[in-house]
């Protein structure tokens, strides 16, 4: 492995790189997402867009992707559209396939009864993570920020909000509490082999979106997993559970002694809803939203369905304040 330099790098001219994970299911959310950027994105901030392609039926999804193009407004000459194959399928690949990776991860889509809806028949959840970290391969900008399909800007970012002056990557750390966080924690640190004890860890970087990275370190971190597993995508088609986050996390704490020479902690800056919110829940998201207006605003699609009247009516207020039609996307369920 290459290793990296302890200092991040700032020669990138502040130009950022934003990737979206892809699926049909989010169509209606990325015309929302595309509506946002256009609205609040500076296009002389952005390197470029990349729509990376995590779905069975890439054609089926150029084709919805296309219809919204325009949604992009300025935007749009930034705006890539990257397979799946294209990031996880490469010629100058250093180590060889298994027959688990021909099989099982490259053509799952050909077994009868065993073929998900994600990139090539895979699991769509587990290989948007892969994706995410192999997204470094194709930006233009050493400054990365990675989103999903629910992420909607409500404003534009204020300076050095993304990357602080130093360089490093601004993101909101998180205490190790959750039961899912701390097993993508330990299960992280026994795919990068680092040996420390899970309780000695009270705190990551975060798990959500937007998430601010440097393309080196993405990269750096690619190398070490497919020395290990032979590439990212075997990795995530395996049975071990890591986290996309978690990884690079680890990687930060094996490397570095921790995140900090990589990412400053901003606090909470970025709000949403889920799928598995009760009542009460939402309608404190919704309250904090309303008393400051926060980057960006989560709004999962199947949360949707969930929202009752009075929050809907609630949720369409607040995009519409901001210049943005979500009618689309709170008719969908």
């Amino acid at each position: 492995m290459t290793q990296m330099d302890a200092a991040p790098d700032k020669t990138d001219g502040g130009l950022f790189t934003f990737v979206t994970i892809v699926f049909r299911g989010d169509i209606a959310l990325l015309r929302l997402q595309a509506q946002s950027m256009a609205r609040f994105i500076d296009p002389d901030t952005v390197s470029s867009i990349l729509l990376v392609l995590n779905d069975v039926d890439e054609p089926g999804l150029r084709g919805m992707i296309a219809d919204l193009l325009d949604s992009y407004g300025p935007l749009r000459s930034k705006l890539r559209i990257v397979s799946g194959d294209d990031l996880l399928l490469r010629p100058d690949r250093k180590h060889k396939k298994t027959l688990f990776e021909r099989i099982y991860v490259e053509n799952r889509f050909r077994i009868p009864f065993v073929g998900r809806g994600g990139w090539r028949g895979g699991n769509g959840y587990r290989f948007q993570q892969a994706l995410k970290l192999a997204s470094a391969r194709a930006a233009t900008s050493e400054n990365m920020v990675i989103l999903d399909g629910k992420n909607i800007f409500l404003r534009a970012p204020d300076p050095y909000e993304l990357f602080g002056r130093d360089g490093r990557a601004i993101g909101t750390f998180a205490k190790v509490v959750p039961d899912f966080h701390r097993n993508w924690l330990a299960e992280s640190l026994d795919v990068l082999s680092v040996q420390v004890p899970l309780q000695d860890i009270q705190e990551t970087v975060g798990y959500s979106t937007p998430y601010s990275v440097k393309r080196k370190l993405l990269l750096n971190l690619l190398d070490e997993i497919e020395a290990g597993y032979g590439s990212v995508q075997a990795l995530f088609a395996s049975k071990r559970r890591p986290s996309e986050f978690m990884l690079i996390h680890v990687f930060c704490l094996k490397h570095f002694g921790g995140p900090d020479r990589m990412f400053a902690n901003c606090g909470r800056r970025n709000i949403g809803i889920w799928g598995d919110f009760d009542a009460a829940q939402v309608d404190a998201v919704l309250a904090e939203a309303e008393a400051q207006t926060p980057l960006t605003f989560g709004l999962h699609r199947k949360a949707v369905a969930n929202l009752n009247p009075g929050q809907r009516q609630k949720v369409q207020g607040l995009f519409e304040a901001k210049g943005l039609d979500a009618a689309r996307v709170l008719t969908v369920v």
